[in-house]
């Protein structure tokens, strides 16, 4: 697909890195990054235990978002905070705090 490759700020690939363990790419529009996942084989490391889980994602829930020519499910606010939570890094704990307000 050639409508996001000019805003592509991390190409897709298998990262393990800050509380994830999954594939992703990652793209910037209007100053805000938009990653997009493999949903299979996701871990997250849950800070509150130290260990790595199994993420599962709810794709029942969503919200469709017209982006880049495209129709898109967006993961519903309820559900970024509880992973959010899992993580629980200082940026996510801001994430959390916009979430909130923006309710």
């Amino acid at each position: 697909m050639q409508a996001g490759q000019a805003i592509v700020s991390k190409s897709a690939a298998h990262r393990q890195e800050e509380g994830w363990d999954l594939t992703y790419v990652q793209f910037k529009y209007a100053g805000v990054n938009i990653e997009v996942g493999k949903a299979d084989g996701v871990r997250i490391f849950d800070l509150g235990s130290e260990t790595w889980m199994p993420l599962t994602i709810d794709f029942s829930r969503f919200l469709m978002v017209h982006l880049l020519g495209l129709d898109l499910p967006l993961m519903l606010s309820d559900d970024l905070i509880r992973y959010k939570s899992m993580l629980a890094r200082p940026v996510d704990i801001e994430d959390i705090r916009a979430i909130r307000q923006m309710k």
